[in-house]
C-alpha cells in the first residue's frame, strides 16, 4: 500500500464543477446493453423455446409448476435486471456545503451532512489483479472515493466510472472544507483496504469473479432446465 497525505489543493472558481452528477452517455448505453444481453441474448434458448411451441396455450403452463419454473425464473431475471438499469440510470448525486444527497428510482433517498462523516478515503489505484472491469476510468480519476461514517462504515462510494472524476473531486473539496480528514491511498489492493476500512468495499467490489461465476452457472442451469422440461 502507497498512502499519500491530503493536501490542499486551489482552484479558480470558474474551474469548480457543478454540483450535481448523474451517469454518462456512457453508462447509460452501456446498462442498457447488459440489461439486454441478461434478458433477451442469455436467455434466448428460453425465449425461442416459449415463443416458438406457443406455450402460453399450454393448461401445464398454470398446473404443474415444474413446468412453469423455466417461466418464472425468466420473469424474475427480467424484473430484476429493470430495476438494476434503472437505478443505475437515473441516479444523481447533489454534493454541496452541508452534506450530500443520492436519488433514483428504487433506492431510498440518502441525505447526509458533513457532520455526520468521520474519514474519506481515495484511492487512486486498487490493484484486483485479473478482475475484469467492465468500464475504464479515466487516468485522472480515482479507482474510489469512499465517504465513511464515524463508525467505519461506508456512506457512499463514489465512483469515477459512474459519476466521473468531477463528482469525486467536488467530493474530496467539500469534505476538506467541512474539516473531514481525508486519506490519498496512490496503489492498495483489495484485501489491504478490508484491513484498513473493513466496510469501505461491497461484497461485489471485493469478489467479482465469484459474481461473474455465480451468474454463470444460474445462466447454465436455467438452459439446462429449460431444454430439460420444455425442449425446442
Amino acid at each position: 500500500m502507497i498512502s499519500t497525505p491530503d493536501a490542499a489543493r486551489s482552484a479558480h472558481e470558474g474551474d469548480l464543477p457543478t454540483r450535481t452528477y448523474g451517469p454518462p452517455a456512457s453508462v447509460v448505453i452501456g446498462s442498457l446493453v447488459v440489461g439486454f444481453v441478461f434478458v433477451v441474448v442469455l436467455e434466448f434458448l428460453v425465449i425461442i423455446s416459449f415463443v416458438g411451441q406457443r406455450l402460453w396455450t399450454d393448461p401445464a403452463l398454470k398446473e404443474d409448476f415444474l413446468f412453469t419454473l423455466p417461466l418464472l425464473l425468466w420473469v424474475v431475471v427480467a424484473v430484476s435486471v429493470t430495476v438494476t438499469v434503472l437505478r443505475v440510470i437515473t441516479s444523481w448525486l447533489q454534493i454541496h456545503e452541508r452534506g450530500f444527497e443520492l436519488r433514483s428510482l428504487f433506492r431510498r433517498t440518502r441525505t447526509v451532512s458533513w457532520d455526520e462523516v468521520g474519514q474519506v478515503i481515495a484511492a487512486r489505484d486498487i490493484d484486483r489483479g485479473t478482475a475484469p472491469e467492465v468500464l475504464d476510468a479515466p487516468e485522472t480519476a480515482y479507482d474510489g472515493v469512499y465517504v465513511m461514517d464515524r463508525q467505519g462504515r461506508r456512506i457512499l462510494a463514489v465512483s469515477s466510472r459512474f459519476f466521473g472524476h468531477r463528482a469525486q473531486e467536488m467530493t474530496l473539496q467539500r469534505a476538506r472544507e467541512a474539516g473531514v480528514s481525508i486519506e490519498h491511498i496512490d496503489a492498495i489492493t483489495p484485501a489491504e483496504l478490508m484491513r484498513q476500512a473493513p466496510e469501505a468495499m461491497s461484497f461485489v467490489d471485493r469478489h467479482p469473479n465469484l459474481l461473474l461465476l455465480l451468474l454463470l452457472a444460474f445462466y447454465v442451469g436455467h438452459n439446462v432446465l429449460t431444454f430439460a422440461v420444455w425442449g425446442l
